[in-house]
């Protein structure tokens, strides 16, 4: 993943949707490579969290790994989507819900094309 060239398809996906709050490309483990976000947050610990969430152990259904996350909240949603090196997060506001699908849609267009 050449990281020159995730950061216009980032600002695509601010376009597309805009009720994105944030973005957040990280390797698997973590690390976080570009975070920006419209309010201020600690990019590595969502980071790190959402890493945890793709180890879980899911072995037992026998169907593969985690490739994404949609995770539903009070007042709004993250949506964590992986490939084998990387993870991209969204963020979305109370005022995002009826675009979780579109941002899904982008993050995994990004992440597995």
């Amino acid at each position: 993943m050449n990281i020159e060239e995730i950061g216009p398809k980032l600002s695509d996906v601010m376009d597309v949707v805009p009720v994105c709050e944030g973005l957040i490309l990280a390797k698997i483990s973590g690390e976080v490579l570009i975070g920006q976000t419209l309010i201020e947050m600690d990019h590595s610990i969502i980071a790190k969290s959402f890493s945890k969430l793709f180890e879980a152990d899911l072995s037992n259904i026998d169907k593969g790994n985690i490739q994404d996350f949609t995770i539903n909240l009070e007042n709004g949603a993250i949506i964590a989507v992986r490939n084998d090196d990387h993870m991209l997060i969204g963020l979305l506001g109370s005022d995002g819900k009826s675009s979780v699908g579109l941002l899904v849609r982008q993050l995994r267009n990004i992440m597995w094309n």
